[in-house]
């Protein structure tokens, strides 16, 4: 009987730390809408600043265009609001992947976007300038960020910290 109550609370143990286990390892989730949104809240965006709907033809061209291979990746959630006119003070993309290979597709295509700004791409010096000083890709987990603004850092630590336990 002792050898089984003992076996009995063995098993039980187990599967206690299993479960504590499993709860700290699961991923936070986070709403990207929901922080775009209150991004724009707490940060000044430039008025040409447009959400790109990936699904319409607009949408579709102008990411083809200018971050070529991310329509090819299926995503959990994307935000994405981009600059729709020459003068571009600044953009953000918000992404979730599916698994840590895509993860690292998107941080190559965003960081390609803003190599591209930083080299020719932004017409204006201080387009420019902003793309070259204040423009980051941030991964956390399956999430990722490309931010151009001038509060890039600023914005990079409240992303950071929606990751926080």
């Amino acid at each position: 009987m002792r050898k089984m109550m003992t076996l009995v609370l063995a098993v039980l143990l187990l599967c206690g730390l299993t479960a504590c286990t499993g709860r700290q390892t699961q991923a936070k989730q986070v709403d990207l809408t929901a922080f775009a949104k209150t991004l724009q809240e707490n940060h000044e965006f430039t008025a040409f600043l447009e959400l790109v709907n990936p699904e319409d033809e607009f949408g579709r061209m102008y990411l083809e265009n200018s971050m070529a291979g991310l329509l090819d990746i299926d995503l959990e959630q994307q935000v994405i609001y981009m600059c729709a006119v020459n003068i571009n003070n600044g953009e953000f993309a918000l992404v979730q992947t599916k698994n840590d290979e895509d993860t690292e597709k998107v941080k190559k295509i965003f960081q390609t976007r803003i190599d591209d700004m930083v080299n020719g791409g932004a017409l204006y010096p201080e387009s420019t300038d902003l793309w070259t000083n204040n423009a980051q890709v941030v991964a956390n987990g399956n999430y990722v960020m490309m931010m151009c603004h001038q509060d890039c850092d600023a914005i990079v630590e409240e992303f950071n910290a929606l990751f926080k336990h």
